[in-house]
């Protein structure tokens, strides 16, 4: 029939004569006939693919072997078994070793278009699993120990078919791709199996390194993908492998580490030319396995204390290795052992552990410090603006976080709210005379932090009263080195200084009111009005001097703090104090001397009469007060209302001022309503007669000035 098909070149007929002989010689259980008939049926399947280019009888040759191979071996007529020693494997394996090689052969030797490109590739795959297999379940039983050694003599057997089909199938690359990737999987299987921890770890990546620089050369995919995958399982088993403190275990971590460098740098120097990327894929890869490996050594070899400063150390010279190794993927990702550092740091200062020394915390601040610097003035690295500033506003945060976490367990709650203050001014000056201006912003949280605890401490308790005067001292410095600074230097653009000079005008407010509540929560109540209205004056002499009309709100503010203080029940002290009467003589004082310097109090006149208005009647509700504590009954009210009454007439003709005449006609106006409705019931003769002859002769006056300037007044009036 095999004659027959190949006269007739009938691939069918072939199919239907070869697999009857397949079929003969299973059922045929007599010695090593099935074996002689399997390798005699693949060479002839050998042979139709090569002279008659028929790829499906060599598909259903391939299959009809290694099953009938596995019904000879496994199958013993009545029950499937595994195979024993007594059994003679190594001749059943010497024929499975010649159905290998005379497929691997019709590999090379076939030229038909039908078996070339993806069938050529799964024939070589069928073929190498199948052998493989039987190999493997053969020997499973009764070889132990020598797995590694299979699959490493084989994985070698197949890179070196992989050398000969680039050769021989140049133009079909999937064979040679076959080939190298079953070859280097046998390979890292056999190195897998024969060693463990950091010895294989280093193995792998020893194998990785070779197979990058030959991938590279070659340009080979299934290469560099194996050198990926190496490298990914060498770091793995080597993490897996180390232990805490450990010698050993520590030079072989750094061989591990230093493996990797490697990587990366052949990496760097196969990508350099290809992009300009900030971060490139494949160094990017490599680089992250050596930080992770360096990462791991260090922890397992250094004490918990010491653990964030070796890490913080470790990433100056893995950052400056820019200017010997060129990869700035290394530069950019050592970055995490800083921030790393700067947490493991923060966590530890939080700890029930006794606190570290000093200059540990001084070494990781002056190493954020100097890195810092050194992203804002490298020139190696050619970076957007916004990496730049992203790394020195990170380190920035970092070092606040770290100087949180080491002072702030070191000062008790009252100090705390000087020294961050403190902080605040030292830090944005620092950050202002190097020019690291994130710095300085990030400055302002311990400014927040000092004014939050401002308001927690003064809510809560009171500490020593020179303390919460720091945080309103560094808001007032802030404020007035701004406006200073934009004096100097002029932004052209505004883009800075006017956000800027809105941040100083939000602190000067902030200081105000702070100021204001350091006064209500430290000064006794009888001398809050007169000492809150005494610094409203301040404010409002210096308003004056410089022409500042922010100042003259200042001033405003300080001053109805006082007034309110005296006419709200927000005080138990008494309100009858002369020198709060000092204070509303003050208040109208003020006012006149701005009417007299409108030039430097650029004030309206509504705002003139509305203080006139106010100071009068805080006169007219002191003068009350006073009367009533000297007189409970309050018969010298209406008296004392009619001198005032008089007094303020006085004063607004002498002072050429209309609202002034108005408030005295109405205080007069009330000392006659209450003598119309109290004085005339209530008061005993003697007084009543006095509040008449008071209020009589206070209109007698006022008619007389009212008679002699008549057309004065009507004008006035």
């Amino acid at each position: 029939m095999v004659w027959i098909a190949d006269r007739k070149k009938s691939e069918v007929l072939a199919l239907f004569a070869v697999g009857l002989a397949y079929y003969t010689s299973i059922i045929t259980r007599v010695g090593y006939f099935t074996l002689y008939s399997n390798l005699v049926l693949t060479a002839a399947a050998v042979f139709f693919l090569v002279r008659n280019r028929w790829a499906a009888l060599s598909f259903a040759s391939l299959i009809a072997t290694y099953a009938a191979y596995a019904f000879w071996r496994f199958f013993d007529g009545s029950a499937w078994h595994w195979a024993s020693p007594a059994e003679g494997l190594w001749t059943g394996t010497c024929f499975l070793i010649s159905y290998w090689l005379l497929f691997t052969a019709a590999v090379f030797l076939s030229k038909d278009e039908k078996f070339a490109g993806q069938n050529r590739a799964s024939f070589i795959t069928l073929n190498n699993g199948a052998f493989f297999a039987g190999f493997l379940l053969t020997m499973m039983q009764v070889q132990t120990g020598g797995f590694w050694k299979f699959c490493l003599i084989y994985g070698s057997v197949l890179l070196v078919l992989a050398e000969g089909a680039r050769r021989f199938l140049a133009a079909e690359p999937l064979a040679k791709n076959s080939y190298l990737t079953q070859g280097l999987l046998l390979v890292t299987l056999g190195f897998i199996t024969k060693y463990s921890g950091l010895q294989l770890a280093l193995v792998l990546a020893t194998e990785s390194v070779v197979l990058l620089i030959t991938g590279q050369q070659r340009k080979n995919r299934v290469l560099l993908a194996g050198a990926y995958l190496s490298a990914g399982l060498a770091v793995g088993w080597g993490i897996d492998g180390m232990r805490e403190f450990d010698h050993t275990g520590l030079w072989l971590g750094l061989g591990l580490a230093g493996l990797m460098l490697v990587n990366t740098v052949l990496a760097h120097r196969e990508t350099a030319a290809a992009t300009q990327a900030a971060m490139r894929p494949q160094p990017s890869f490599f680089a992250v396995l050596a930080l992770l490996v360096g990462l791991v050594v260090i922890h397992n070899n250094t004490a918990p204390a010491n653990f964030p400063l070796v890490l913080a150390l470790a990433a100056v010279p893995l950052t400056l290795s820019i200017y010997v190794l060129r990869v700035r993927e290394l530069t950019h990702l050592s970055q995490g052992y800083l921030l790393l550092a700067q947490v493991a740091w923060v966590v530890n200062v939080f700890d029930t552990s006794p606190a570290p020394a000093w200059w540990k915390p001084v070494l990781i601040i002056a190493v954020s410090l100097g890195l810092s610097h050194w992203w804002q003035k490298q020139k190696v690295i050619e970076l957007r603006s916004q990496v730049g500033l992203f790394w020195q506003g990170l380190y920035a945060l970092a070092i606040i976080g770290v100087l949180y976490g080491w002072l702030g367990q070191k000062c008790d709650l009252p100090a705390w709210l000087a020294v961050t203050s403190l902080l605040a001014v030292v830090i944005t000056a620092y950050g202002v005379a190097t020019r690291a201006w994130l710095l300085a912003i990030c400055g302002q949280l311990f400014l927040a932090v000092s004014c939050l605890q401002f308001a927690l401490q003064l809510a809560q308790g009171k500490p020593h009263w020179l303390l919460p005067l720091a945080p309103v001292a560094a808001l007032a410095l802030f404020s007035f080195a701004a406006i200073k600074w934009f004096e100097r230097k002029p932004d052209a653009t505004g883009c800075i200084s006017e956000p800027l000079l809105h941040v100083a005008f939000v602190y000067r407010w902030m200081a105000l009111a702070m100021s204001i509540w350091w006064v209500c929560q430290y000064i006794p109540e009888r001398e809050r009005i007169w000492l809150l209205a005494l610094l409203g004056l301040w404010v409002f002499i210096w308003a004056g001097w410089q022409q500042n009309r922010e100042a003259l709100f200042f001033s405003a503010a300080y001053t109805l703090v006082a007034l309110a203080l005296f006419w709200l029940p927000l005080i138990e002290a008494s309100r009858v104090y002369w020198p709060n009467l000092l204070v509303i003589l003050i208040l109208l004082g003020q006012r006149q001397f701005a009417r007299r310097l409108p030039g430097r109090y650029p004030v309206r006149s509504e705002v003139h009469s509305t203080v006139i208005v106010i100071g009068g009647l805080s006169l007219w509700r002191f003068l009350s007060l006073w009367v009533l504590e000297q007189q409970p009954s309050g018969f010298y009210l209406t008296a004392s209302w009619s001198l005032l009454a008089l007094g303020l007439f006085t004063a607004g003709i002498t002072l050429g001022e209309r609202m002034y005449r108005w408030l005295g006609l109405g205080v007069l106006a009330c000392a006659l309503g209450r003598v119309m409705i109290i004085d005339v019931w209530k008061l005993e003769t003697l007084y009543r007669i006095l509040s008449f002859m008071a209020l009589g002769i206070v209109l007698l006056v006022l008619g007389f000035i009212y008679n002699k300037y008549q057309e004065k007044l009507k004008e006035w009036l």
